[in-house]
């Protein structure tokens, strides 16, 4: 591994590198995974390109995380809405682009769960 990184010019910073394995039933946790002279600490969850990634493959958190980062811009677009003088399509479009983008950026990768 340490090899084929400085081909390309990488290094491995153990601290840096963590990794997360999709549990199932019936596996054991690992908490280190070693390669040659590395240790990797394992995850639960991460967070990638703004996403919130976890081992059980679980969207609850993303989507309640989505929701706060939405209310979050509205509140920071509020004054804005709340104008009297500008028009109710002005105001769409400051929701269309501002505050929907943020609630449903990777809305595309969430499961659909009946619980």
């Amino acid at each position: 591994m340490q090899n084929e990184a400085t081909l390309v010019g990488l290094s491995i910073d153990e601290d840096k590198t963590k990794y997360m394995q999709i549990k199932r039933i019936g596996i054991k946790d690992i908490t280190h995974l070693k390669i040659d002279n590395f240790a990797f600490e394992s995850v639960e969850d991460f967070n990638y390109l703004g996403s919130i990634l976890n081992a059980d493959n679980k969207m609850n958190i993303e989507i309640v995380e989505r929701m706060a980062k939405g209310n979050k811009e509205y509140y920071a677009n509020a004054k804005l809405i709340k104008l009297k003088f500008l028009k109710k399509n002005t105001k769409m479009k400051i929701y269309k682009m501002m505050i929907r983008p943020v609630i449903t950026y990777s809305s595309e990768t969430w499961t659909n769960n009946k619980r």
